[in-house]
């Protein structure tokens, strides 16, 4: 109703959408709320003229589940407090917005706000349904996120118009193919923490049709990063059900020997036969990226401990934008790591993977999924930018993951399923 709304009845949708959520509100359906709000997110990536409406929409959604949170705190028992991590770097992140161009304050501090209600609202609205919902939130959760994907492949031909992007590569219901591909991993992360999290949630039918939704759809979203961080997280969570210490191990040795494989990427997948699916002639220059990460190093160098605030990569790049093209670059930082550093300095890009690493270590101690999922993340967004994002199908999707991690209620509830599963 939301989306057809939004497609032809015009302004109408910014009443009809946090209508709907009062009256989701009112009758406690807080799953819908969570789901709806994804939902959201996701035609919000959209580049249809059709679905413009949805990125305005999404600030009334975030707002309108905050409020919801504070007012009815009672009704989310007691809080998950994982993001409590993070605050040290939002305060560094406000700070930033001190120094931040006139042109772009207003946006930067919604930006940071908008991030902070995120990281408060998903955590605690995905505890609130696992309370309430148990494994059939999990379920629902995933059958949505692949429902998404399936629907997309549908869509190739149903309007192979919308469905492939101007460079002719598939990206489904999202914006882009890299985006398509980022969605992709998450979804796939999701689904791998919730069958661990829950032996047998899903028959050997479920998960046939989800693998190959998930094959399918990143092999023909030619997304490199993300083919290669699942290919990542496949490998280390295999060597991490065996023996943590060799996964880790392992990952020590690909790290040592990073600048070989690097060096001898090409000449590898020439061997492999995938050098024309691969793109072999863009991995060189990255595909522009080193372009753009030369020109995030040397505005860094300008201001190393103290960043501009969220939004100034996007100003910044924009503002160069015809002298980066002409370098053969498009779009912004392409690294979630440099952007973090150019908004909010050295100060916060330390403090933010300090709140990171240590929640996926905080995680490690319950389930061996923790770091290879956080290996694939970081493998994923040192070549994007999303998670600097807030109101992005993908963060949203990370939040979910880290809940579903770190929540001791959730752990308990694993326990249990592997003895009645026993």
């Amino acid at each position: 109703m939301w989306a057809l709304c939004g497609m032809y009845a015009g302004p109408l949708v910014y009443g009809v959408v946090p209508l709907t959520m009062l009256i989701f509100k009112s009758r406690n359906m807080y799953m819908e709320l969570l789901l709806g709000f994804f939902f959201i997110l996701i035609l919000s990536d959209s580049r249809q003229d059709s679905l413009i409406w949805a990125a305005d929409v999404k600030n009334e959604c975030i707002v309108l589940l905050t409020i919801f949170l504070l007012l009815n705190r009672k009704d989310f028992g007691t809080f998950n407090t994982f993001y409590q991590k993070f605050v040290p770097f939002f305060i560094i992140a406000f700070v930033c917005l001190f120094y931040s161009p006139t042109q772009i304050f207003s946006t930067a501090f919604q930006k940071t706000l908008s991030y902070l209600f995120l990281l408060f609202v998903t955590s605690n609205y995905a505890l609130r349904c696992h309370r309430e919902h148990g494994r059939e939130f999990y379920r629902t959760l995933v059958y949505f996120g692949m429902g998404i994907l399936i629907f997309g492949l549908a869509l190739r031909y149903i309007n192979p118009i919308q469905a492939y992007g101007e460079e002719h590569r598939f990206r489904g219901l999202l914006g882009n193919p890299n985006g398509l591909g980022v969605f992709v991993l998450l979804v796939f992360l999701t689904f791998s923490a919730v069958k661990t999290t829950f032996p047998g949630i899903f028959s050997r039918k479920e998960n046939i049709i989800f693998y190959v939704a998930v094959f399918i759809s990143v092999i023909l979203s030619d997304s490199r990063n993300s083919l290669f961080a699942i290919v990542i997280f496949i490998f280390f969570s295999y060597f991490y059900k065996i023996s943590p210490f060799l996964g880790f191990i392992l990952f020590l040795l690909m790290a040592l020997s990073y600048e070989y494989i690097s060096t001898n990427l090409i000449q590898i997948i020439g061997q492999l036969g995938l050098s024309s699916y691969l793109r072999v002639e863009t991995l060189e220059k990255a595909s522009g990226r080193f372009v753009a990460w030369s020109f995030a190093l040397d505005n860094i160098r300008r201001s190393v401990f103290i960043g501009k605030g969220f939004e100034y990569t996007n100003y910044i790049y924009a503002l160069y934008a015809d002298y980066l093209s002409a370098l053969g670059h498009q779009g912004n930082a392409h690294n979630s790591y440099l952007t973090l550093w150019l908004d909010t300095g050295l100060l916060g890009l330390v403090a933010y993977l300090w709140a990171f690493v240590s929640t996926f270590f905080q995680a490690s101690k319950k389930t061996k999924l923790a770091f290879p999922i956080m290996y694939a993340i970081f493998f994923s967004t040192f070549f994007e930018s999303w998670l600097t994002a807030s109101l992005n199908p993908f963060t949203i999707q990370l939040f979910i993951i880290l809940t579903i991690l770190t929540s001791e209620e959730v752990f308990q509830a694993k326990t249990q399923a592997a003895l009645l599963v026993q």
